[in-house]
C-alpha cells in the first residue's frame, strides 16, 4: 500500500525540518487512506461505540531530514499479530530517490470494547483489510 504527500510548512519545526510527531501523524494519514481505499467508511469506523482500535505503541526512526516542499511516498504494510492486535510498518521515501529510506515507523493497534475497556476481536472489516492483497490499495 502506498501513500503520497507533500510536506507542508506547518509540518516543520523551528529548525525547518519535519518534527517526529508530525511524521507519525502523516503515517496515520496513510493508514486512514488505506482503510478508505479498502472500502471502510472512516466516519463509521472511528465513531463505532462497540469497538475502538487505539494505537498502544508507536516508534519512528529518521535517517534523513524532511523539509517543506519535499514529496514523500509512504509504503505501509499491515500485519495481524493475533485476534485482537495488528501493527503497521511504514517506510518513508523522498519521491526523488525511492532507493533511499528516509524514515521508518511502526504503530501497534489493539481492538477494545470502549464501554468496558477490554480487548475484543478485531472487526471483520479490519481482518479483511489485513488479509487483502497490498496491490489492491
Amino acid at each position: 500500500m502506498t501513500y503520497r504527500r507533500t510536506i507542508h510548512f506547518s509540518d516543520t519545526d523551528a529548525a525547518s525540518v519535519v518534527y517526529f510527531a508530525t511524521l507519525l501523524s502523516i503515517c496515520h494519514e496513510a493508514y486512514e487512506d488505506a482503510l478508505q481505499i479498502a472500502g471502510i467508511n472512516l466516519k463509521t469506523f472511528f465513531t463505532d461505540s462497540d469497538i475502538a482500535i487505539p494505537i498502544v505503541h508507536a516508534d519512528i526512526d529518521f535517517y534523513q531530514p524532511l523539509f517543506c516542499g519535499d514529496r514523500i511516498q509512504i509504503n505501509l504494510t499491515p500485519i495481524q499479530l493475533n485476534e485482537t492486535e495488528f501493527e503497521i510498518k511504514y517506510q518513508v521515501f523522498n519521491e526523488n530517490n525511492l532507493d533511499k529510506l528516509i524514515a521508518k515507523a511502526t504503530t501497534k493497534h489493539v481492538s477494545i470494547n470502549p464501554k468496558i475497556r477490554k480487548r475484543t476481536f478485531l472487526p471483520l472489516s479490519i481482518i479483511q483489510w489485513l488479509r487483502s492483497n497490498p496491490d489492491d490499495c
